[in-house]
């Protein structure tokens, strides 16, 4: 019956003959129980649920593997800036420093070679004519540098805390041919994680009629949620998921969390709200990374209103418009907003209003994360090998499996027969095998408050 006796009286029920002085009331004929409800017969949600995994499956974001471990390369720059140190001679045309970053080995000698061309951060450029292993650090590389032109080097021009970057060469004519380099890529992997949700329903409740969805079982309804449930799951691991493997058991890193160890991140005072210029700010810093040039931005409703009042002037001037990001190929209508060549496609994500799956407590810190007031940044674009920066990983032959296991009776309303067991019920079974994968994780990005 529906909850406070709503459209049902409650007990004690009245029955009986009896004498009425009047008309007879329908509260009298309500206080039998025999009225009928006027139930509606569809069952209504009270909180919106969107998938970002389902929007990744759609715009074929996703691949199978064969193994539960699968792994990528990552090239990182070519290239090596580094710090000088332990200076000496510097005001003489000979100098000597050395560099920790370039470290140094004697299979691995270090990154500079006789001949290399840096430019210091005082605008000046150093020939390098010697390397050697250093002296104040035995892992750093030494080098004995000239000016291009000879002369004499000076304090002001080069000191300790000075940076240094790689330009180019310059070699004598008939030189002999320098000293090579490798360039090897690191190894990047993740785990598939094993994702599972079971229920079972009696004999008696599935033969049950409700008011709901003309009178069917609730079975249909628990399986509509229990589909959800599971695909909730997928979601927020998805993004929060933690790599590891204990055991048997194997976990898959997340993409916020891969945002959050190696993406941009940028803070605001929750109490002035996000403004236009830490969006600007933080368009600026994923430009220096690369990356497409359309960016998904899912937002927390308080990120998401305060953006709306730091975009108020450009709303009536044009700068912000609402737009489908693709032409709507992801299912989305979202606000967009232009700057440095970058698009960022904004949309409120109730999944970060939601303290049931993300709770929060008293204020935001480094650590401390409130969703409602957090966005993620999603690189949506390819490598220039043409890979998708970020996508779904699916064990081969185990992206959804659905399975039935029917006892005395099943979901199709057979009875008897062959039967799995001899129990008054039937089960249902939900496993997906699937991981993610995130190519470059620094074109990933989190603005959020931080206070």
């Amino acid at each position: 019956m529906p909850v406070g006796g709503t459209q049902v009286p409650s007990s004690p029920l009245v029955a009986g003959t009896s004498a009425r002085p009047g008309a007879i009331l329908q509260g009298y004929v309500f206080q039998s129980g025999i009225h009928e409800p006027e139930v509606e017969n569809i069952l209504s949600y009270k909180y919106p649920q969107y998938y970002a995994t389902a929007m990744l499956d759609r715009l074929g974001f996703s691949q199978e593997v064969e193994q539960d471990t699968y792994t990528w390369f990552v090239q990182d720059r070519t290239r090596k800036s580094g710090t000088i140190s332990a200076v000496a001679n510097n005001t003489t045309a000979t100098a000597t420093f050395e560099v920790d970053e370039f470290a140094y080995s004697t299979a691995a000698p270090g990154y500079a070679i006789v001949g290399d061309l840096y430019r210091l951060d005082a605008g000046q450029l150093a020939l390098v004519t010697v390397v050697a292993v250093g002296v104040s650090d035995s892992g750093a590389q030494k080098l004995t540098v000239v000016r291009p032109d000879g002369t004499a080097w000076t304090a002001a021009i080069l000191g300790d805390g000075g940076k240094i970057g790689h330009v180019g060469n310059a070699f004598v004519e008939a030189s002999d041919a320098p000293l090579g380099r490798s360039y090897l890529p690191d190894e990047d992997y993740n785990y598939t994680q094993i994702l599972r949700r079971s229920f079972k329903i009696s004999g008696s409740e599935f033969s049950n009629k409700t008011w709901l969805n003309d009178g069917k079982s609730w079975f249909f309804e628990m399986e509509n949620i229990e589909m959800k449930e599971f695909a909730r799951d997928k979601e927020l691991i998805a993004l929060f998921g933690e790599r590891a493997s204990n055991g048997n058991i194997k976990h898959t890193e997340g993409m916020f969390r891969a945002a959050d160890t190696h993406g941009v991140k940028n803070g605001y005072a929750a109490s002035s709200g996000v403004a236009e210029s830490d969006i600007q700010e933080q368009i600026a810093d994923l430009v220096v990374e690369g990356g497409s040039d359309d960016l998904l931005v899912l937002a927390g409703v308080t990120f998401m209103k305060n953006f709306n009042i730091a975009m108020r002037d450009y709303y009536t001037g044009g700068g912000v418009d609402y737009g489908s990001f693709g032409g709507n190929t992801i299912g989305l209508d979202t606000q967009n907003y232009n700057f440095m060549g970058k698009t960022i496609r904004m949309k409120h994500y109730p999944l970060f209003d939601d303290t049931a799956a993300l709770p929060y407590a008293s204020t935001a810190t480094s650590t401390k994360y409130n969703f409602k007031d957090t966005s993620f940044w999603m690189d949506l674009g390819q490598d220039d090998r043409g890979q998708q920066i970020v996508s779904l990983v699916y064990k081969k032959g185990r992206k959804m499996i659905h399975g039935i296991e029917p006892g005395m009776t099943s979901p199709d309303g057979n009875h008897g027969g062959i039967v799995s067991n001899g129990g008054d019920y039937f089960s249902i079974h939900y496993i997906c095998d699937f991981g993610v994968k995130v190519v470059l994780p620094n074109r990933l990005g989190i603005l959020r408050a931080t206070s």
